[in-house]
Formats: C-alpha cells, structure tokens, sequence
C-alpha cells in the first residue's frame, strides 16, 4: 500500500563558487513523494531531485551533479500539514546546515498553527 513521505535530502560534492571565504559546501531540500516504504521514497525523492538540478542549475551554472543522502524521512499523517517542496538551501558551515533543517523541519508545520 502506498502512502507519501517527506523526504529531506543533502546534497554535496558540488562546486559552487560564492566569492566568498568560505565555500558553499551543500545543500537541503526537501520533497513529498507516494512509495511504497522509506527506501522507495528517498529513491524517488533523490530522483526528481536530479531530474530538476540538472535541468536548472547544472545547465545554467555547471555546478557538478550532487551526491544525495537522506537527512530525514518521515511518513506523512495529517493532510494539513504544509507540502515540504522547498527550494534548495545552500549552506557552508554545519551551524548554517542545522538552521536550515530547524527552517525546513519549521515549514512542515500544519498551516493552521502559527509560525
């Protein structure tokens, strides 16, 4: 039986030159997939995620194709809550990661609660 998943995936292995001192080193994002389990659901997630990067920021700025994990897998049980389609959150310190998961994590909230 199938049932949707919110999938946080990180992606590194990139190159993304920020003029900066400190280099991008990854990203988040995050997807709602319908699998079968987990392992099928982080499999479709990292799926459409590279379908998508290659057709916008591979083609545009040649940043590399990434290497995706998964940071979080979660079964969705209330259809109130907010769809986790994201963009891409760029970080380069493991400070910026855990502020972007809390914001992420935060967005799934259910619409109805205040933020």
């Amino acid at each position: 039986m199938s049932r949707y998943y919110d999938v946080v995936l990180c992606g590194t292995g990139i190159f993304f030159d920020n003029y900066a001192e400190t280099p991008i080193i990854g990203f988040l994002t995050a997807r709602r997939v319908k699998a079968n389990d987990a392992d099928e659901a982080v499999q479709l997630a990292q799926h459409h995620v590279l379908v998508h990067w290659n057709h916008s920021y591979n083609a545009q700025h040649k940043l590399g194709v990434p290497s995706l994990e998964a940071a979080q897998v979660t079964p969705v049980k209330k259809w109130l809550n907010r769809t986790l389609n994201q963009d891409y959150f760029f970080y380069d310190s493991d400070a910026v990661k855990a502020e972007h998961l809390a914001l992420i994590h935060h967005s799934a909230r259910p619409w109805y609660r205040l933020r």
